[in-house]
């Protein structure tokens, strides 16, 4: 009986101490035409042709160690930058320099260490 009542008061204790649930790895990803107090400033889904320089904007959450943008103009790889994660929910962004004959479709991809996408942002310069 006094064993019995020793595994049922580990259990008890055992429980009390059970690890919070770890949400999954998340993140938004958008573009706009600058940086303005560690938020994105100029957010849209069309640019002018002139529009010389894009941020790409994440906030991430439960992501490990790092957050890579992947650009990408007509659907081929213009550049992928690493980005340090350094707190369970972080702010970071990335730049790409654009030419005026660089018009039609882009896409930035929020991407975790291994490669997933987290998020996806899809537009167009004109």
């Amino acid at each position: 009986m006094r064993i019995m009542i020793s595994c049922l008061a580990l259990l008890a204790v055992t429980g009390a101490f059970a690890a919070e649930p770890v949400e999954p790895p998340a993140a938004t990803v958008v573009v706009c035409t600058s940086i303005q107090d560690n938020s994105c400033a100029g957010a849209a889904s069309k640019f002018s042709a002139d529009v010389g320089k894009l941020w790409g904007f994440s906030q991430v959450s439960n992501v490990p160690d790092k957050l890579i943008h992947v650009w990408f103009y007509r659907d081929k790889e213009l550049g992928r930058v690493e980005l340090p994660v350094k707190a369970a929910h972080w702010r970071t962004w990335s730049n790409i320099t654009v030419s005026k004959n660089m018009v039609g479709p882009w896409r930035l991809e929020a991407r975790d260490a291994a490669g997933k996408v987290l998020a996806s942002y899809s537009f167009t310069i004109e």
